[in-house]
Formats: C-alpha cells, structure tokens, sequence
C-alpha cells in the first residue's frame, strides 16, 4: 500500500500532472458514489462535507456532485494498492466551528473518509491517520463520524479521540 497526499493548484501542475490529479479525482468520485448510502445520511443529500445539519436533507438530484466539487476544494491523502485507489481523507487545515473554536489551531478538521469495501479490515484507515498525524504532528485533530459507525469509533478512541458530541442518527 501506497500513501500519497496532494492538493495543488492546476495553476502550478504540468498538463500530465493535470491529466494525474483528473484520474485519482475519478477514482475518488466513484468510490464515493459506492459509499454514498453507506453514510448517514447519504453524501448524496448534503452540500457539503461541513454542512452542520444533518437531518431532513432530501437527496441531491445531481447525487454526489455537489458535495465532490466541496471535497475538492480540500487537502487529501490517499491509499493506493498495485495503483489502484483504494481509500482516501479529506481535511480542511484550521477549521473552527461552534464545536471547534479558535483556541483549538492550529488543527486539521478530517471531513470524509472512505475505504473500498475490498480494502477494509486490513489497516488502511489506521495507515491514512498515522500518515497526517506524522505531517501535523503539533496540530489538534477533529472528525465526526455517525453514532452507529462502531469500527470507526473504535480506530478513533485508539487514537485517543474525545468524544465533544453526539448526534442521534
């Protein structure tokens, strides 16, 4: 397994670098869509991956799309197996929020999460974390996840992650 982050402007990309990110870029959008329902609630009826409600969302018509166009604007790391994406993390640097104030930067907020259903149960969400702790290694780390996403918050208070708040599914 292969782990790489990015996120450059095209401005400063060569036109095969471009054709590179455009490639893992389609990969990423169809692994969401795989997820899409796995997710509470479906990616599919939100805006945005920091949109904080949650509930009565009516499913997008254009699906994923507007929430990938948010996604892209964010820093990503992402696992690859024999060149294949096989997971990826998207984060924002210095978000605050109602539940992460000013006094928390600088930190790294961790939006979206995803792992092919062939790649999980084999360490890669744990590879994705210890890859960002390691580059933002004196940043605070924040992340939600849903109530019932058990094998997640069981990696997360391995970590040592503190739980601010809980939301019903």
């Amino acid at each position: 397994m292969h782990i790489m982050e990015w996120k450059i402007s095209e401005r400063q990309l060569s036109r095969h670098q471009q054709e590179a990110q455009k490639s893992i870029y389609n990969a990423a959008y169809k692994l969401l869509e795989r997820a899409d329902a796995e997710f509470v609630p479906p990616l599919s009826s939100r805006s945005s991956s920091t949109q904080q409600a949650l509930c009565g969302s009516a499913q997008n018509a254009d699906g994923i799309h507007p929430y990938f166009e948010e996604l892209k604007k964010q820093r990503f790391a992402a696992a690859f197996e024999n060149g294949k994406l096989i997971a990826f993390v998207s984060y924002k640097e210095n978000y605050t929020c109602d539940e992460i104030p000013q006094n928390e930067l600088p930190n790294i907020y961790i939006s979206t999460l995803v792992v092919s259903p062939e790649a999980r149960g084999k360490g890669v969400t744990k590879a994705l974390y210890s890859a960002l702790f390691s580059e933002y290694e004196t940043a605070n780390v924040f992340t939600r996840t849903w109530s019932t996403n058990f094998a997640h918050i069981k990696i997360l208070q391995g970590y040592g992650f503190q739980t601010i708040k809980v939301l019903e599914n």
